[in-house]
Parts: structure tokens; C-alpha cells; sequence
């Protein structure tokens, strides 16, 4: 079985976070919605190789910056080439973007392909910290192609699982409500995955009390350190780390 899974109980839990962190976090979600809407209404109308109010709106949206931002005008040719072939796929576009800094542009590329394929994930910082807290194994820290992948793909089925809890449609309706008109042009998969990325910050500040159970398990008594012999200071024993001196303070 892949290491990119939680378990049906870590799925609810996840959710139970979310519904408490987005009492604080409801607004930055909703704004983060409403952009990815305008996104997505213009990404297949607009002149992407042009429209700089465009350019400018997406670039801060998927966060780029460095090497990527350096080389945009090409990043937008591919944009412009990308959204006329059907059945987009990640590993097409993350190749396509990463062949312009030499790097796995993991996040920008799941970023560009779900403005084209509503029901894909995006694997953003934010999520990539968030979800291990749930049991899903994080990315290495500079991840191979295959493995971010492999993370995109398990992922969705993640999300897809997570959706399946009774508590996730009360939470969506709940972002239905804030976003108003144009809340039915995003998918399931896609607010949650907004309840994710703006609600990092709020849910990592909650007690993990999952962690706890795990590090004692309950019913099984704490252990007690066994006593230990004092050791009287005599040089024979103070000298037994070479090249260690003891300062005494006077």
C-alpha cells in the first residue's frame, strides 16, 4: 500500500480541525475562492500571452517567484499552449514548467493544471506541511519528479476520501454560503483543498493530541526511570573523556 494514505479516522479528525480553525480563517478562504473563480472564468477567454492584469493576478495566485518568475513571458507561452489540448494531465505540465528552471516546479504546475482541470489538486506549501499531521507522508525535501507524482496522484484520492465524511458537505456548505454567486463553479475537491491551504496556519496551532496517544498509549502506565548511582568526583572518573575539562565556578 502506498505511503501517501490516512485512515478513515485520521479523515475525520482532519475535518474536525477544519471546522474549528475556519471560525478565524473564513474570510482569507473566501477571498482565496473568489480569485480562483475570476481565474478560472478568464484563463480560456483571455489573451494569456497579453493580458498583464491576467499575468499579474495569476503569478501572485500560484505564488511564483525566482528562477519561474525570471522566465514568466515563456511560462505563459506554455499556459497558452497548454489549455488547447484536452485531457491535461500533471505530469505533462510539471515537466513542460520544470524544463524552464531545471527544477520539479511541483506547486506552480498543480496550480496551473487545476485552473484547467477543476477536479486536480494543488500541492501548495501550505498542504504539503498541513497533511502530515493526518498521517500522510511528507514530500523529501527536494522531492524527484516520480515522487511528486506520486504525491499529486494519492493526493486526490486523499481528498476524494476525505469528502466521503458526512462532515465535509456541512463544511463546503458553510463556503457556499461566504462566497455567494459562483460558489457552484468550483469543484468538491477544490474547496476543500482552499479550506486546506487557508486554514494552515490556524490548524497547526491546535493540540495534536493524536501525537500524545501515540507516544503513550493509553492504559499503559508511564515509565519510571530507573534510579541512578551517584558518582562520587574522583579523578579516576572526571578524566575518563579525554580532552574534556571541567571548569569550576568560584
Amino acid at each position: 500500500m502506498s505511503r501517501y494514505t490516512i485512515t478513515q479516522a485520521a479523515a475525520e479528525r482532519l475535518l474536525r480541525d477544519l471546522d474549528i480553525a475556519v471560525v478565524k480563517t473564513m474570510s482569507r478562504v473566501v477571498a482565496d475562492a473568489r480569485e480562483h473563480l475570476w481565474l478560472l472564468e478568464n484563463i480560456n477567454t483571455t489573451d494569456v500571452l497579453t493580458d498583464t492584469d491576467f499575468q499579474r493576478r495569476l503569478c501572485r495566485h500560484v505564488g511564483m517567484r525566482g528562477k519561474l518568475r525570471m522566465r514568466r513571458d515563456e511560462l505563459f507561452l506554455i499556459l497558452d499552449g497548454i489549455r488547447r489540448v484536452p485531457n491535461r494531465n500533471y505530469p505533462d505540465v510539471l515537466m513542460q514548467i520544470s524544463e524552464l528552471t531545471g527544477q520539479v516546479e511541483k506547486s506552480v504546475a498543480s496550480e496551473v493544471l487545476a485552473l484547467l482541470e477543476p477536479d486536480q489538486p494543488t500541492i501548495d506549501r501550505e498542504v504539503r506541511e498541513l497533511m502530515p499531521r493526518y498521517g500522510f507522508q511528507p514530500l523529501p525535501e527536494s522531492p524527484l519528479f516520480d515522487e511528486c507524482v506520486a504525491y499529486h496522484r494519492c493526493l486526490r484520492q486523499v481528498l476524494m476520501q476525505v469528502l466521503e465524511v458526512p462532515l465535509a458537505s456541512q463544511l463546503l456548505g458553510q463556503l457556499d454560503q461566504q462566497i455567494g454567486a459562483g460558489a457552484d463553479g468550483l469543484s468538491p475537491l477544490r474547496k476543500l483543498n482552499l479550506l486546506l491551504s487557508g486554514s494552515y496556519r490556524a490548524v497547526a496551532l491546535l493540540p495534536n493530541l493524536e501525537a500524545v496517544r501515540r507516544a503513550i498509549p493509553r492504559h499503559q502506565p508511564v515509565p519510571v526511570p530507573e534510579a541512578t548511582t551517584t558518582v562520587k568526583s574522583n579523578p579516576s572518573v572526571i578524566n575518563t573523556r579525554p580532552g574534556v575539562r571541567l571548569h569550576l565556578c568560584r
